[in-house]
């Protein structure tokens, strides 16, 4: 078995999208968001004789001795795609594309490990990570929580309404609401404007991108970006003002698109996104969505050089 890279241009999207599923975040249109912060998509193809066996997507950064390579960025995940139609050992080729990764001597490597396709590996140090998923399948879902429901419902009776993010309505007041959310919690944005400018076109042609905007007497009061991967959605950013608290405009916007999307058959899952240990606000809001917590395993290799960066 031979381990190929190759780049985007060098790989026909619809081979792409056959071999995972129609993954959102193997696709170029979820690639050309990184692009905007120097990456450019990659795939490692376990292929013999002109067939393709296996295939993991992910983002390289930087040149020369400076490359990283991350499946997937910023709480997004990756995995390796078995080709259906082959019989293959799965841990044997997984095994066999890591040896490869290594061999690179990228700086740094990161794999968010959500579906448990890699085996254990101690040149790796393994990193454990959390997040909740909630099913929102039935028809008339409701959270469990009462306390919840009842924010919800005065949201409704405040008359609030969540609508589907428009760039030219509503990026000035998005990127100053942005730059508040993030100058509250003390920290720069990562995001540039041309980055969330990429995103506003893309979720224009891609019902996989999902960005909700919800104001107040004209002010912004929040801004949600989910994405879709096969069934799950993914609750990716979260901007909004807390001077709008007493709306609860975040708990009816979760609600509100989870609702939406799951009547539409687009979803069957409601993901909170990773849980940092030390959040324990965060963890209590997460529980009164109900669902499980899931454990899964961010695998990380730093060279010198990229323990220093």
């Amino acid at each position: 078995m031979e381990i190929s890279r190759y780049e985007s241009h060098e790989f026909p999207a619809d081979d792409i999208a056959r071999l995972t599923n129609n993954s959102f975040f193997a696709s170029k249109g979820f690639a050309s968001l990184w692009e905007n912060k120097g990456g450019q998509q990659v795939f490692w193809v376990a292929e013999k004789q002109g067939k393709i066996y296996a295939v993991l997507p992910g983002i390289e950064f930087g040149k020369g001795l400076l490359r990283r390579f991350v499946a997937m960025p910023d709480g997004c995940y990756s995995r390796i795609f078995f080709n259906p139609t082959m019989i293959v050992n799965q841990a044997a080729i997984a095994g066999q594309i890591l040896d490869t990764l290594l061999k690179q001597r990228y700086v740094k490597l990161f794999l968010y490990d959500f579906y448990h396709s890699l085996p254990d590996d101690p040149r790796f140090t393994c990193q454990e990570c959390t997040t909740t998923l909630v099913d929102i399948s039935q028809p008339e879902w409701l959270p469990p929580d009462k306390k919840l429901v009842s924010q919800i419902r005065r949201a409704i009776r405040e008359g609030i309404e969540v609508v589907p993010f428009d760039w030219e309505k509503h990026h000035e007041r998005f990127l100053q609401l942005m730059t508040h959310t993030e100058h509250r919690h003390g920290r720069q944005s990562k995001y540039s404007p041309d980055f969330f400018h990429t995103l506003a076109n893309l979720a224009q042609q891609d019902t996989r991108v999902q960005w909700t905007w919800c104001e107040h007497n004209g002010k912004p009061a929040s801004s949600h970006i989910y994405f879709i991967e096969g069934g799950m959605l993914l609750e990716w950013q979260i901007y909004y003002d807390k001077a709008f608290s007493f709306l609860k405009p975040n708990q009816y916007t979760t609600f509100v698109i989870c609702r939406q999307l799951a009547r539409q058959g687009m979803v069957n899952t409601l993901n909170l996104g990773a849980s940092p240990p030390d959040a324990s606000g965060l963890a209590f809001y997460k529980r009164q969505w109900g669902g499980k917590t899931v454990n899964y395993f961010c695998y990380v290799l730093k060279n010198m050089l990229g323990k220093l960066l």
